[in-house]
């Protein structure tokens, strides 16, 4: 396959001697490089690094590609470079798990500088040092099930960022990789300093309720288990401090963002005498708590410090929240700094911005999506940036009209749907299926039917906006692959019929409903075989498609209602379940199998009787309600297509509203029982810019 290549002139990846497989095992790498104004510091590697200029960070990489891949940075580093002998630390973390976030491959480093054609201190010579950064703790219990591990500290060994009195190890050359371009602008880390305090109060650490908790606790052996060290504090409401400068001498302190935000945590604090910092989090504030172990997460951050020392405290990975539990106990620090370094799409890069004839209400709206896209638009598109930060099939459809719409371009979707087309086989997954999320592993082997089909659904449009002919020729084989695979599953009315797997249509009732014969994943079917013979010019395969939209029409539709599934009764055939969904009806007009001419009475019933105040009126409760993925998405985009501008303008306040007052951002679901800030959600700006509020 051919992709953007790039060569290292000098530098070879390296890694620790004999340690490469360890998992969470994090190395300083450190050099000294002159002050040249035009120097360029190239690098790639897995799994993250971090890079720190005379103590300060002013990166954070690389771009994620697929298996086999990495993305090089080629960084301007000149302005940065103030001293004669400037201190190049790159802090680098390798995982070596699975997850959803990052390919589960062995780690390295390789990296060279640039000066006017001049090549100097590359990896794999002696310009580099090596150290174990011992002081993150390696045995720690894991983030959550899609992403790697918690982060805890061990500072009264030595300073953060710092080589002193770390072990200098022995690296080896590792073997040789393919590098390619980045393409994706580097992320310009904005600060962003807390609001307010909205609490606060004692803590104190309980030993006998950690010493009950680790009696139960039945995992791994771990130097540090997190949620029994959270756990094990007791908070008592206080006074809530003024000003953004807290005094925590066993105490605590809740920290509000002005909107829920992403980014590596920041703490800047002075210790008078040996102390535990302990950092939860979340994206919500309910009943005056702040519920760490929401979504499936371990959100929370220790830090051992040492008396008599000032820090800087900045995170190895990015975190979501709006509220932050800052907690001090067994001595006395003066926390006088409190924020976040944002890790997003650049607010520099986006051009299409909100007009005179927004309200207040619209307004609020448009900051929210704008604020979601950033947090998810970064290398790839991501679902969420807190609980996965993984790049799925489905919303990434949605988020790549935004990423072109805000921005005038389409460079993450390319890289994003690039990424899928670099293994020739996907390791877990059936030869022709797609990830349901890549890059990521899936030792379940896991996948999506559905989802990898809205992978060729993407890519029509991703050519409607680029048309970037040779891309969609790439894409080519991917695609009939999967077409071979689905095949597999068609039965004599060429109906997909038990599709294996997780069948995934939306989270309601839908999805209790996706066997025997799934009329909404047909109806995708459907639509993904016309979308190939479109882009392919392939008029049999289009033949097919007509003949499968009769044979859905024919063996879904009831009197009004399409139905959501068929189910094979004792007689051996396979029989409507009467179970009907809201959702299947936007399916089936969305993808066409439906139409207005067509289905008068039923379009009626949808733009009228269905949407944001369904609950309050009562009507059709025989009808399961759609949820935000996808139904009500759906929805709105098909008032849009109709051309429904009032209807879709009041369904976009009903529906959003009131996530943009609560958190800032727009959510995965109509309700807070997920994730806060869903990449898909930001869509709405594709609605608003067709009702005229933006320029």
């Amino acid at each position: 396959m051919d992709f953007k290549t790039v060569e290292f002139k000098k530098a070879s990846p390296v890694w620790l001697r004999e340690r490469g497989e360890e998992q969470n095992i994090t190395v300083l790498m450190q050099t000294f490089v002159p002050n040249e104004s035009n120097t360029e510091l190239h690098m790639a590697g897995h799994c993250s690094y971090q890079v720190y200029i005379n103590g300060v960070f002013v990166f954070f990489g690389p771009a994620r590609a697929g298996r086999g891949y990495y993305r090089v940075d080629k960084l301007p580093i000149g302005k940065y470079l103030t001293e004669k002998e400037n201190k190049i630390t790159v802090l680098i973390s390798g995982y070596n798990c699975d997850n959803f976030y990052l390919l589960n491959e062995p780690a390295f480093f390789c990296a060279e500088f640039v000066s006017d054609d001049t090549v100097f201190g590359h990896t794999g010579g002696d310009a580099w040092k090596m150290y174990i950064y011992d002081r993150k703790i390696q045995k720690v219990q894991k983030y959550s099930f899609q992403r790697t591990f918690v982060e805890a500290y061990d500072f009264t060994k030595g300073y953060p960022v710092s080589s002193e009195g770390l072990e200098e190890v022995e690296f080896d050359i590792c073997p040789a990789k393919a590098f390619i371009e980045r393409e994706i602008s580097f992320p310009e880390l904005p600060e962003e300093e807390m609001m307010r305090f909205v609490k606060g109060g004692s803590a104190v650490y309980n030993h006998e309720k950690e010493a009950e908790l680790l009696s139960a606790y039945k995992g791994a052996p771990l130097d540090v288990v997190s949620y029994i060290v959270a756990e094990s504090i007791e908070l008592t409401d206080g006074t809530c401090p003024d000003g953004k400068c807290v005094e925590l001498n066993n105490g605590f302190a809740i920290a509000e963002m002005k909107t829920n935000i992403t980014g590596f945590v920041k703490l800047e604090l002075s210790c008078e005498s040996d102390a535990t910092i302990v950092l939860t989090f979340d994206e919500l504030f309910i009943d005056g708590k702040v519920n760490r172990s929401r979504m499936g997460c371990e959100n929370e951050i220790i830090y051992y410090l040492k008396g008599g020392e000032k820090y800087t405290l900045i995170t190895a990975e990015p975190y979501t929240f709006k509220y932050l539990n800052i907690m001090g106990v067994g001595g006395n620090v003066t926390v006088k700094y409190i924020g976040m370094i944002r890790l997003d799409f650049n607010q520099s890069e986006i051009i299409k911005k909100l007009n005179s004839k927004a309200d207040e209400q619209i307004e609020r709206i448009y900051n929210a999506a704008v604020q979601t896209f950033r947090q998810n638009t970064l290398d790839i598109y991501m679902d969420c940036p807190s609980r996965e930060r993984a790049g799925w099939l489905c919303d990434s459809f949605f988020t790549s009209r935004v990423e072109r719409l805000l921005s005038g371009k389409s460079t993450v979707e390319r890289c994003f749907l690039e990424n899928f087309l670099m293994e020739d086989q996907f390791k877990y997954i059936e030869d022709g299926m797609l990830p349901m999320c890549y890059p990521s592993d899936h030792p379940s082997h896991n996948y999506i039917p559905n989802w990898a089909m809205w992978y060729g659904v993407e890519l029509r449009e991703y050519f409607y906006r680029t048309a970037d002919r040779a891309f969609i020729d790439k894409a080519k084989d991917k695609m009939y692959a999967l077409l071979n695979f689905l095949r597999k599953f068609e039965n004599k009315d060429g109906l997909l019929d038990r599709l294996d797997k997780w069948v995934f249509i939306e989270w309601s009732k839908c999805n209790s409903l996706v066997q025997d014969i799934n009329y909404p994943s047909n109806m995708l079917y459907y639509l993904f075989k016309t979308v190939l013979c479109e882009l392919y010019n392939d008029e049999s395969l289009g033949k097919e498609a007509e003949v499968l939209r009769k044979t859905i029409r024919e063996k879904s539709k009831t009197e009004i209602f399409f139905c959501d599934n068929s189910v094979y009764g004792e007689d051996g055939v396979a029989h409507l379940s009467g179970e009907i969904t809201e959702t299947c009806q936007y399916y089936a007009f969305f993808t066409g199998v439906a139409s207005i001419e067509e289905d008068p009475e039923l379009w009626n019933i949808m733009v009228n009787d269905f949407g944001p105040e369904r609950a309050q009126t009562g009507k059709w409760e025989k009808i399961y309600p759609s949820n935000a993925f996808i139904g009500n998405y759906l929805r709105c985009d098909l008032l849009r297509m109709a051309g429904l501008n009032d209807k879709l303008d009041e369904n976009i306040r009903g529906y959003f509203d009131f996530m943009a007052k609560t958190t800032g951002t727009l959510w995965e679901h109509n309700n807070t029982s997920a994730s806060c800030n869903h990449g898909f959600a930001s869509h709405v700006l594709v609605w608003l810019d067709h009702l005229g509020y933006l320029d």
